[in-house]
């Protein structure tokens, strides 16, 4: 546990900084974690254990999980107003699988934990791209959609898998990957962190709230534990998808939602609210 809970130790480091040092600038961050850090840790999680079987029915799983709950999140959101009804259909299903999922795998399961979560990163990343977009927005938009092919890790995950296939050795670089790894880990929490500083909130949206948090740590994990519990599936990768699933919501929701003009600022309170519910949410769980 206390292993845990000095991963949020670099959350707050993030968000003291930033309310320390207003003038850092959170997108150079991004930028390098996103094309230069991320990569590192791709390669790094994907060859940390042989391919197997298990490496194609975790993603299924994550995205059957995902898409079972969004027949639900689908119904729930036709209870609200019509400007909220995107963010209560989506926005719960766009977990924080990389900045927070992949280090907390990692510290609770090692290597097996970190393996899963990576694979998962990746397929919650393909999500996010093609149906978060298609919320937010209203409709799909292919110039938007093709934004996921500019991003590193796509190609070095499929770098990775075509390394861990062939069984190719890379123990002579192993010390570089694992350094670049935990660099990574570290920046996305303090980037995780400066972007919790950065969040105003104005209004509190009460039935949006209500929904939402019912939405990431009660309907969707009860929907991951029934499928799993009902496949006979109870190992790791059980866990870590149980935990990817119950993730707080990601700041990716604040970025789709500003693109496409789609209450940014409510998002960013939905942020702030599923991150300190998920606190306790974790410590009675896992």
């Amino acid at each position: 546990m206390i292993a845990v809970i000095s991963i949020y130790i670099f959350i707050i480091i993030g968000f003291i900084s930033k309310k320390i040092f207003p003038e850092i600038n959170e997108k150079s961050f991004v930028i390098l974690s996103v094309y230069f850090l991320q990569p590192f840790l791709t390669l790094w999680g994907l060859t940390l254990k042989p391919l197997n079987i298990n490496s194609l029915i975790a993603p299924s799983l994550y995205l059957s999980i995902i898409f079972i709950s969004l027949i639900f999140t689908y119904l729930l959101a036709r209870f609200l107003e019509h400007k909220d009804r995107s963010i209560a259909t989506i926005t719960a299903l766009i977990g924080n699988t990389g900045n927070l999922g992949i280090p907390l795998s990692y510290a609770l399961w090692g290597s097996d934990g970190a393996f899963y979560a990576t694979i998962l990163n990746l397929t919650n990343m393909f999500f996010i791209y093609i149906f978060g977009i298609f919320f937010y927005a209203g409709k799909f938009n292919i110039e938007n959609a093709k934004k996921i092919f500019k991003i590193p890790i796509i190609y070095v995950g499929f770098l990775a898998i075509i390394i861990n296939s062939l069984h190719i050795d890379l123990s002579s670089i192993s010390q570089m990957l694992h350094m670049g790894a935990y660099s990574s880990m570290v920046i996305q929490l303090i980037i995780f962190g400066i972007y919790t500083a950065n969040i105003k909130i104005q209004k509190i949206p009460i039935k949006l709230s209500i929904i939402i948090t019912f939405e990431k740590f009660i309907l969707i994990p009860i929907v991951g534990y029934f499928l799993l519990r009902f496949l006979g599936i109870d190992d790791i990768m059980a866990k870590v998808i149980l935990l990817e699933i119950s993730v707080p919501i990601a700041v990716n929701n604040v970025n789709l939602a500003a693109l496409f003009d789609n209450q940014p600022e409510v998002v960013a309170w939905l942020i702030i609210l599923t991150s300190i519910l998920f606190i306790p949410y974790f410590v009675i769980l896992f």
